[in-house]
């Protein structure tokens, strides 16, 4: 009922309506309808945590019939993109320049055996592909740097110091 009809109301049945009014306004909440809300809000929280864990982030991964997220993490570790080539933290390192869709598995175990870290660019990447081109071969700067897929480079002091492209990298273990 609306408040000019409990008005009304009152004032029909001979009652005072500033007091009706204020017994409408002292209206409290329960202990029970309290801990209601409290709980209903808190699920409201822990429901919106799981859909976005599971269906937007995908941190959550309940679903998953096997171990090949796993496999994909740690064959995807150490990516950068070719830009951030010279600026990685250790001291000496190398780059790993492939196209994800025409990998080849020789050069990636080569690769994966190489002493030291090893970054991978993807080259099939579109913020990689201005390094994409004729191989220049050691260079100053990255800005000058093309590479052909596969290509590995070796980094030291922020500095190009070995450059091996297709077949040569099979070499670099021998």
């Amino acid at each position: 009922m609306g408040r000019e009809l409990r008005r009304k109301e009152a004032k029909r049945s001979g009652k005072n309506v500033k007091e009706v009014q204020k017994l409408n306004k002292k209206k409290t909440i329960t202990k029970r309808e309290l801990v209601i809300i409290i709980v209903a809000i808190i699920l409201l929280f822990v429901l919106t945590y799981l859909f976005t864990g599971i269906f937007a982030t995908k941190d959550i991964k309940w679903f998953s019939k096997n171990n090949k997220d796993e496999e994909t993490t740690n064959s995807i570790k150490n990516r950068i993109l070719a830009n951030d080539s010279l600026k990685q933290m250790d001291d000496e390192y190398y780059v790993y320049y492939y196209d994800s869709t025409k990998e080849d598995s020789e050069i990636t175990t080569v690769v994966d055996d190489l002493d030291g870290t090893v970054y991978r660019a993807d080259l099939h990447d579109d913020f990689n592909s201005n390094f994409v081109g004729e191989p220049s071969g050691i260079v100053d700067t990255i800005d000058n740097l093309k590479v052909s897929d596969p290509t590995v480079i070796k980094v030291s002091s922020e500095k190009i110091i070995a450059f091996y492209s297709g077949e040569e990298i099979k070499t670099l273990l021998k």
